[in-house]
């Protein structure tokens, strides 16, 4: 079984480290935010291009509660 002291080390070396983790996860979330509206905005064009409406948001939540 590990030490009072090991796990404390333990502990010192894991937040240490969550800046780091924590930052590369906001990172993430912004690069996958920005191409879920550029993807929205693509769709957008080609749907008024197409002249078909946009799903509704009561769609979007009957489909959400059959998942």
């Amino acid at each position: 079984m590990a030490s009072l002291q090991t796990l404390e080390r333990r502990l010192l070396a894991v937040e240490a480290r969550l800046a780091e983790i924590e930052g590369g996860y906001g990172e993430t979330i912004y690069a996958l935010h920005r191409k879920v509206v550029k993807l929205g905005l693509g769709q957008d064009r080609i749907l008024d291009h197409l002249g078909i409406g946009r799903v509704t948001d009561d769609e979007i939540d009957v489909a959400m509660d059959e998942d």
